[in-house]
């Protein structure tokens, strides 16, 4: 059988442990080590597996390898159970969606442990209601306090917390309050006959007349980027621009324009600046709009990601970032909201509590309005400037699940309290250690990178090194050799996703030990190697 180990020895000094509730076995964080049988991962039972859920799921974006897990088992930091006695190193944590930590912290797991012996994970109609626990069980206003102190340290002002399923709807949430914004704004700049004639020339109607003031649509725009990708959900399907197939075929909600995602941007490419009441009396505002552009009184938002996840964990240069800074400074007077969605860069994966943090301190106008969170925060959330919310009617937004999965919301704020605290085996904050372990890691990588060079010349296996925090990736030679390193990695009990076309993310724990590093660039190197010697594949590489 073909076995395959990390050969790493163990550390003496990291205790970080977690008992098997099911077991009581108990297994410590620095002792762990991959060990994967390559034929069971794959083998009949993992086809069986996978065949069972294909019968009843539809198929989402699952790689072409059968990555089964069994959190029940050995689950602690990077490492994860699959089938029988395999543990492999998990480089994707869920796409981000496990908890900064990884899995089973264990200062937190056992508060979630206890509570959840005496707590339904779904009570429903969430901040409908109000909620009193007892026996250390937090409340929604336990996390929604924690996150406002967290952005009004970061960015100044007040904030309030709008909770919601996930990321998906975190995004959409956030552009309703935009959008809202922008619906009282354009009523009080135009006169009713002007705002009926904005209406009639891009054929959006009145649709209850005689009842109320309610219109099929309303014409405003959201700026995105090429690259994006903020959800699935029809407007943020929309707002992403991303993969193709997670768009063709479906209907896309109107008044959506892209820009580059570098600095190439030029936004007046994109923005029509000419007055709103100018356009609508010269009867040009259906032409401005049907040449791809926005006319900028009709901007409600733009949204952005801090890093770009799926485009290929894009870090954005300082170009770019100046000329965003710019459109933003000068479209935050016309009533513009800026958004930052911290779906994948929120809770300290950056080594800030939000990825716009690591922009704003040279890029004051990067203060985001709106912020949408989710993943390892366990429920879906919008950090709203509470300017935004004055005379909010009630109703506008509402949610009946996502704050009131009480589970979900103890494991939030237990995560928030141990991101205060310092690891006893790092021996400083988690922010701080974020940042140079992910320095750490991605300098492994570059070694990895010249050594193969050096091996193998011309080849050019590992390019552009990128990162921040623990968000990092790199480039490969094209999209063959991504899905060959992402299928042979697993194999060898390392688990990675590819993004973008050539691109291969790492998502690390805010806490990853230089041994764990260590073990994933190890795997990473033997697997390089094996994809690029096989016949045929160096001269196919050389030519690349």
């Amino acid at each position: 059988m073909a076995e395959n180990s990390n050969g790493l020895n163990g550390s003496n000094v990291d205790n970080a442990s977690y008992t098997n509730p099911f077991t009581n076995v108990t297994y410590k964080r620095g002792e762990l080590e991959v060990k994967v049988n390559s034929e069971e991962l794959v083998g009949k039972r993992a086809q069986e597996i996978v065949a069972r859920q294909k019968k009843v799921i539809p198929s989402t974006t699952k790689p072409d390898y059968p990555a089964i897990m069994d959190p029940t088992h050995i689950a602690l930091g990077p490492f994860i159970s699959s089938l029988g006695d395999n543990l492999y190193f998990d480089a994707v944590l869920n796409v981000g969606t496990s908890a900064v930590f990884g899995y089973n912290h264990p200062n937190i797991f056992p508060k979630l442990q206890k509570i959840g012996t005496c707590l339904a994970g779904y009570i429903g109609a969430g901040t409908d209601f109000f909620f009193d626990l007892r026996n250390g069980a937090p409340t929604p206003p336990d996390l929604a306090e924690a996150m406002t102190a967290l952005a009004g340290e970061a960015y100044g002002g007040e904030y309030m917390m709008n909770f919601s399923n996930a990321g998906t709807e975190a995004n959409e949430n956030s552009l309703k309050v935009a959008m809202f914004r922008k619906f009282r704004q354009i009523k009080k700049q135009l006169s009713d006959e002007l705002y009926r004639s904005m209406c009639e020339q891009l054929g959006i109607y009145m649709v209850r007349e005689d009842q109320d003031n309610l219109w099929s649509n309303y014409p405003f725009f959201v700026v995105a980027f090429s690259g994006a990708f903020h959800g699935r959900t029809s407007t943020s399907n929309t707002i992403s621009m991303s993969k193709s197939r997670q768009k063709e075929g479906y209907q896309s909600v109107p008044y959506v324009v892209h820009a580059p995602y570098d600095s190439s941007v030029d936004f007046d490419k994109i923005i029509d600046w000419t007055p709103l009441e100018t356009l609508i009396k010269e009867n040009r505002l259906k032409a401005v709009i049907e040449s791809h552009k926005a006319p900028a009184d009709l901007v409600a938002c733009l949204i952005v990601e801090p890093v770009q996840g799926e485009g290929g964990h894009l870090i954005p240069d300082a170009e770019f970032l100046q000329k965003l800074s710019d459109f933003v400074g000068k479209m935050r007077p016309k009533g513009m909201c800026f958004v930052s969605d911290e779906v994948q860069t929120g809770l300290y994966r950056t080594g800030e509590f939000t990825g716009m943090q690591n922009w704003f301190k040279n890029y004051p106008n990067l203060r985001p309005d709106i912020m949408s969170f989710a993943k390892p925060l366990h429920v879906g959330g919008s950090l709203i400037d509470k300017k935004l919310l004055e005379d909010w009617p009630s109703g506008k937004f509402s949610g009946t699940w996502a704050e009131g999965n009480l589970l979900g919301i103890a494991m939030a704020c237990f995560t928030l309290d141990q991101l205060k605290e310092i690891d006893p085996v790092l021996g400083r904050p988690y922010s701080e250690h974020c940042k140079e372990s992910g320095k750490y890691l991605r300098g492994l990588i570059e070694q990895l990178g010249t050594r193969l060079e050096s091996q193998m010349p011309g080849t050019k296996l590992i390019l552009n090194t990128r990162g921040l925090g623990q968000m990092n990736a790199f480039d490969v030679p094209d999209h063959d050799f991504q899905t060959e390193i992402q299928n042979e990695a697993f194999l060898q009990g390392l688990h990675i996703l590819g993004t973008g076309d050539r691109s291969i993310r790492i998502f690390g724990t805010v806490d990853q030990r230089k041994r764990e590093a260590e073990i994933l660039v190890k795997i990473l190197g033997n697997v390089i190697e094996k994809i690029a010697t096989k016949t045929g594949s160096k001269s196919k590489l050389q030519s690349a």
